[in-house]
């Protein structure tokens, strides 16, 4: 090589990475790419014999970037034999991968010296006399890999041993790295995956990311350095193996380890020594990093973004464990039973988030004062009025909503006398009813609100009485004037509460009037909520482009393929640019309580990208019921949904499919949202459930696994890995605590709400369900006969995404016939940080899977079972603010207006928010 050029391109190799960047070519052919990589070969060749590193560099990266998009083109077998006369074979790549290493080392040395030498030319002040350049040289390259990215990073300071022998021996141990973050730096392309997983575990999934290679466990043994494990690699993993030098960051994943110190006799233990002490050439340019969770806890969290998102980690030996697990609870003692959680007096659980902060506990006994605190005894003035300063401004708070809702719900109300006057005389009945509708779902909705506003009014009132009640306790302590200012402060808010009180039970009276009316009004005319009678009609007979042949992939089932089509279908779509997400769905007469599941689930980020990219249209299933016409009109529905370019769209044709499955879809009569979501969970996993789960052998699983398989019947689904877990139940008996477990999968809980509180906390019933219960004449197979029992519920498998049913509608046993009354509690649910920890069976405590969710979706109700309408409140992954879904109307919400005591069903997540845009699309 000639004499080395001066440094033109970067100061750091990053800089020349993103030189060597190279468009997407999956579209090219071949050979195009053959010759394409032929002529880089021989540019880069070229500078590297002229010495111009920087240059030459960046085309020999431009190379092997091509050559693994040749290796991985689906032709390429049929192109081997090409591809080896034009480029060579693995021996030619060998020596020019030893260019590239080459080069990476000495322009990594060149950009150092450059940057040390700027530095001591800024430095006032030289500590050290300088040595050499080749002498810095040789003691920087005796030293580990480890120290040299320690000092490449800058958490170690390169100084040489005649100043310290130590000083650069201070290392910092490799550390994890979070799927979260992973992610990112995959979006980046500056990361190397090296996956230490079995060959054949490989090979059935792994991460469809460019930059990921497989080291199989197989050939990493102790004692082996760097070069002998890159001889064992075949010849195309051996491209990407050099490209560990080059990326930003290495990251190694196994099935799922946690930490970053594994078991050294592991193969990521075994993997993490050789590149860590026994890789001297190549100088990393971050610490190598253990992905947290390994490949089980990534394809939970993307499953996308694997190929085969069905697989299961292989079972560790874990028998002594799995037989302790069998016994849930070794006595009856250590079960909470219903009856010690329920009633008034039920206090939230500590550290649970709650949707607000109370100034008070919500005991009934006042706080108790210590009165040999000094403290106490010290307390400030300041102090002792921050409460009744904190309750002023909240009840001030509370009163402007109060007051602006009451204006609001007036103007409604003078609005539809008017309406009812009109409808009086006016023929036509059609449009009247619309307006009727329209504004009696906003009426309920008002009226909901000013439920909710009369509760914390009530709220507050309880607080004044405890504040008055520590008060006294206080008097001592306090001057005249310093008494007599809380007193009055005291005074005015009691006033302000017991006034709000007053003009509450007017508004009931007004609104008991109304509901006379309304039923009047109603009787006279067949109520519907659309202006055209279209919108509810048979949608349009399907066109079919016969020219068009379906797009499928290898995993694609042939019988499945025969049926996919393009078809057209009628959305009735209004046109206006609302943003990605934000369009609103018609009412086709009543059918809010779809529309309103319909946006939590378009909003749960990875069920809708997995529709817009027709990732679906690979595993639909045509030998169920609904022979995956469910999935299909879903998957079109939420296209439309995310287009982004209609203000509202209606949903006749899934509307029309499911009633053809289910009839009591298919009128315009109001339906519970609940039953709903539960069908179409069902239908939607059933259309989908083509993913082949290998079985395991019967004697070496848990019986909760066991009673997973029997319920997936080895095939699984995208619908079942993010919505669908498992419940333990466990029966323990009184007598000789023998215990008996039974497990059952769901797609969302249940929970009862009390029947004695009208404000009460979603971890109250969360405690309620999963507390024990008694059950009478259970046939203990102990004991031989019928004994009393106790039965506890916990969650052996976590889903994902935790769909929470509040159960407000019950049967009323005093009316004649089926008839229903609703419910009308107060909870308080958390936005952020529901904590699943205290509900969680043994074996699930001891699972990677997360414990916290968060809030993003809310199907709400409004009104009676005869007279209801549904809402939902939706996080935008997208805009990262809540949305308010009121049908066609779609509006921005204030996140303190989320928790409602119109609140039904919850939608929870701990998956991290994925953005949708136009590259989602699928081509």
């Amino acid at each position: 090589m000639a004499k080395v050029k001066e440094l033109h391109l970067g100061k750091t190799l990053n800089d020349l990475e993103k030189h060597s960047e190279i468009p997407d070519a999956r579209t090219k052919k071949t050979q195009i790419l053959v010759e394409s990589a032929r002529k880089l070969l021989r540019e880069a060749d070229k500078y590297y014999r002229e010495g111009d590193e920087e240059l030459a560099y960046v085309l020999y990266m431009k190379y092997f970037n091509l050559l693994h998009c040749i290796h991985r083109k689906p032709d390429y077998a049929e192109h081997k034999q090409t591809v080896r006369q034009a480029l060579g074979g693995n021996s030619n790549n060998k020596l020019t991968m030893n260019k590239l290493e080459e080069l990476s080392s000495s322009l990594t040395r060149r950009y150092e010296a450059k940057q040390l030498a700027n530095t001591a030319l800024q430095s006032p002040v030289i500590a050290t006399p300088p040595l050499k350049q080749n002498e810095r040289v040789r003691e920087y390259n005796e030293l580990s890999a480890s120290e040299k990215f320690d000092i490449l990073k800058g958490d170690t300071v390169f100084t040489t041993t005649t100043n310290s022998n130590n000083s650069y021996h201070t290392l910092q141990s490799l550390n994890v790295i979070k799927c979260e973050e992973l992610f990112e730096r995959m979006k980046q392309h500056n990361v190397l995956i090296m996956d230490c997983r079995p060959r054949n575990d490989y090979e059935m999934s792994h991460l469809t990311y460019n930059y990921t290679m497989n080291v199989p466990e197989e050939i990493i043994s102790t004692g082996m350095s760097a070069g002998k494990l890159q001889d064992k690699l075949d010849s195309s993993t051996k491209i990407m193996w050099s490209a560990r030098s080059i990326k930003e960051q290495v990251v190694l994943i196994d099935w799922n380890t946690k930490d970053a110190n594994p078991t050294p006799s592991s193969p990521i233990g075994k993997l993490q020594e050789i590149l860590q002490n026994w890789d001297p050439d190549v100088i990393y340019r971050s610490p190598i990093k253990i992905l947290q969770g390994g490949y089980e806890f990534f394809i939970m969290m993307y499953p996308t973004l694997c190929t085969n998102p069905s697989v299961q980690a292989p079972q560790q030996n874990n028998n002594d464990l799995n037989l302790i697990d069998e016994i849930e609870y070794p006595s009856i003692n250590d079960i909470t039973m219903k009856e010690e959680i329920s009633g008034h007096s039920y206090t939230p659980r500590p550290g649970s988030s709650m949707s607000r902060p109370l100034t008070f506990t919500m005991s009934q006994s006042p706080p108790s004062i210590d009165r040999t605190s000094k403290m106490a005894a010290v307390k400030t003035y300041e102090q002792k009025q921050k409460p009744i300063v904190e309750l002023a401004k909240e009840q001030e708070e509370l009163l402007e909503k109060a007051q602006a809702n009451d204006e609001q719900l007036k103007k409604a109300s003078e609005k539809l006398d008017t309406i009812f006057e009109k409808s009086k005389q006016s023929p036509d009945k059609k449009q009247i009813t619309a307006k009727e509708t329209e504004l009696l779902y906003y009426i309920m909705q008002l009226e909901s609100a000013a439920a909710d506003y009369k509760t914390e009014n009530n709220r507050l009132l309880d607080e004044i009485e405890k504040y008055k009640s520590i008060k006294k306790e206080e008097e001592t302590e306090l001057t005249p004037n310093e008494k007599e200012n809380l007193e009055k402060t005291a005074r005015q808010i009691e006033h302000k509460i017991q006034e709000r009180q007053r003009l509450d039970a007017q508004l009931e009276r007004e609104k008991q009037q109304r509901d006379q009316q309304l039923a009047m009004t109603i009787s006279r005319f067949p109520r519907t909520s659309i202006d055209n009678e279209d919108d509810i009609a048979k949608p349009k007979i399907p066109q079919f482009d016969r020219s068009v042949k379906p797009h499928l992939s290898a995993a694609t089932h042939s019988s499945a393929a025969a049926t996919i089509i393009d078809r057209q279908r009628d959305f009735s779509p209004v046109p206006g640019a609302m943003g990605r997400g934000l369009t609103g769905l018609k009412n086709l007469g009543n059918t809010c309580y779809m529309n309103s599941i319909i946006q939590c689930l378009s909003n749960t980020p990875q069920l809708t990208e997995y529709c817009i990219t027709d990732k679906y249209k690979n595993y639909i299933s045509r030998s169920n019921k609904t022979k995956g016409h469910i999935v299909e009109e879903m998957a079109a529905l939420i296209k439309v949904l995310w287009n982004g370019n209609y203000k509202c769209v209606a949903s006749k044709d899934l509307r029309y499919v499911m009633g053809q499955y289910q009839q009591i879809f298919r009128g315009i009569e109001q339906q519970d949202s609940h039953e709903f979501l539960t069908i179409l969970m069902d239908w939607l996993h059933s259309d989908l459930q083509t993913l082949y789960v290998p079985e395991k052998p019967r004697d070496n699983i848990t019986p909760s696994e066991k009673a997973w398989l029997e319920f997936t019947k080895a095939k699984e689904s995208l619908i079942l890995h993010l919505f669908y877990g498992q419940i333990k139940s466990t029966v323990k008996c009184v007598d000789c605590n023998k215990e008996s477990a039974t497990y059952e999968c769901f797609s969302n809980l249940s929970l009862e709400l009390p029947s004695n509180a009208n404000v009460c906390y979603l971890s109250q019933c969360m405690d309620m369900y999963f507390s024990g219960e008694r059950i009478h004449g259970w046939n203990c197979p102990n004991c031989k006969t019928k004994r009393d029992a106790v039965k506890k519920l916990d969650i052996s498998k976590l889903p994902p995404v935790l769909v929470i049913h509040l159960k407000r509608f019950y049967a009323d046993t005093e009316a004649v016939g089926n008839s229903y009354k609703k419910k009308q509690n107060y909870v308080r649910f958390p936005l952020e940080n529901l904590d699943m920890t205290p509900y969680i069976a043994k074996s699930e405590s001891r699972s990677v899977t997360p414990k916290t969710y968060q809030l993003y979706g809310v199907s709400n109700h409004y009104g009676s079972m005869e007279s209801g309408h549904y809402t939902a409140f939706c996080k935008s992954g997208n805009y990262g603010r809540w949305f308010k879904f009121d049908d066609q109307v779609v509006t921005a919400l204030d996140t303190s207006n989320v928790v409602s005591s119109a609140a039904y069903i919850l939608f929870y997540t701990w998956l991290p928010p994925i953005q949708i845009t136009e590259n989602n699309n699928a081509n």
